[in-house]
């Protein structure tokens, strides 16, 4: 998979992968290794990602594996992590687990970004949110865009956490075409290619696909001189 997308990026950039490797300071000899599905250094994805400008996430957007990965909190959640790292190796190692949000933060997130509490998590029964939800439950001292941030920064731990992540992802989107941005402009910003045409694209299921993480956020709020507030809702 890495493989591929570094001959890929080799051809369109009209450069040779050999001399590429000599200019960065690699060994030649891990064309064969790669070629043969050898694990990539986190060290040397940052090297090329950096000579070529584009996100590291990049020599991987190809591999779906994530998608059937489901990391449970016991002992062997260990070796999926590992599995995950490997195939992400752009997150740290401080990740932080995303499991659940209780009933009254889904309601916060969804009265914030004005959409309902079954569009971020079909699993809810919003029924039962009717009301006010209980007001210690509710108690976050993170401001909404602080909690939405935090929400796209953990790992998904199940396909309802994904499922949230990439709804918020969705909501970005929506806000950024109210803005008149399209696909094409937001691809310029080198946020992974894969994931971005799948969130612009609302006919694939969301666990099927990738969320935005912090950083594209960030490089989007960056890139279109927009503030959080607007991404995630659509006012300012």
């Amino acid at each position: 998979m890495f493989y591929e997308q570094f001959l890929k990026i080799c051809n369109e950039k009209g450069v040779k992968p050999t001399p590429v490797l000599k200019q960065i300071g690699l060994s030649t000899g891990n064309l064969k290794k790669w070629e043969s599905g050898s694990t990539v250094s986190a060290d040397t994805l940052e090297k090329l990602a950096a000579y070529f400008g584009v996100p590291v996430d990049y020599f991987f957007q190809n591999d779906e594996s994530y998608t059937n990965v489901d990391i449970t909190d016991n002992a062997n959640a260990i070796s999926k992590v590992y599995y995950i790292m490997k195939s992400n190796p752009e997150i740290i190692c401080s990740i932080l687990n995303g499991s659940t949000l209780n009933s009254a933060d889904l309601y916060r997130i969804a009265n914030y970004m004005g959409c309902k509490v079954a569009y971020l998590n079909p699993e809810v029964d919003e029924a039962a949110l009717t009301g006010e939800p209980d007001a210690a439950q509710a108690a976050n001292h993170l401001t909404e865009n602080e909690q939405l941030l935090d929400i796209l920064g953990r790992a998904a731990s199940n396909k309802a956490y994904r499922c949230l992540q990439v709804q918020i992802s969705r909501i970005v989107v929506s806000n950024l075409e109210k803005l008149g941005v399209t696909l094409k402009e937001t691809l310029e910003l080198n946020l992974a290619e894969k994931k971005t045409r799948d969130l612009f694209d609302r006919s694939k299921e969301p666990t099927e696909i990738a969320p935005f993480n912090c950083s594209d956020i960030f490089r989007i709020a960056n890139g279109f001189k927009a503030s959080l507030t607007y991404l995630f809702t659509g006012r300012d």
